[in-house]
């Protein structure tokens, strides 16, 4: 079971993504992080893999850029991100907005409702010019809350 999950869209937030997760990988070992793209098996159900594994979690880190809002608007209803947010609230995990580089605090009054609370949830920073001062905080944060968690 991986602790963090990283909740990404494909467009703007993948690159940070694969970044987050090389990351917290090298921190915490690749089997505490998990990413679509890495760490679903050849052949897998990806829905019911990424289902099982935001209900296994203890962490969501919601990976949000620039054009994160402009996304909803863009995508189908029931588009992953937020399934993938829905999934952490019903099973009361703990989600941490992750504020890129260029992205403003979330506005909960244009957000679709179903990820709306996001919005007002204390939010981590991870921009390209502090990129190992903010992965050592948010590693320093993701222990407070995940004691099990242990530096390799």
């Amino acid at each position: 079971m991986a602790r963090i999950f990283i909740n990404y869209r494909k467009k703007g937030g993948a690159y940070a993504a694969a970044l987050l997760d090389e990351l917290l990988s090298s921190h915490f070992g690749a089997h505490e992080v998990f990413r679509a793209a890495r760490s679903i098996a050849p052949g897998s159900d990806y829905s019911d893999s990424i289902l099982e594994c935001v209900a296994d979690c203890e962490v969501l880190l919601v990976i949000v850029d620039e054009d994160w809002v402009t996304g909803f608007i863009s995508e189908t209803k029931g588009d992953w991100v937020s399934k993938e947010i829905e999934e952490a609230f019903k099973n009361e995990k703990i989600v941490i907005p992750v504020l890129l580089s260029g992205a403003e605090r979330l506005d909960e009054t244009i957000l679709p409702e179903v990820v709306a609370r996001v919005a007002r949830l204390q939010y981590l920073r991870f921009d390209y010019r502090n990129i190992h001062q903010d992965i050592r905080f948010m590693s320093e944060q993701l222990v407070k809350l995940c004691p099990e968690l242990k530096v390799v």
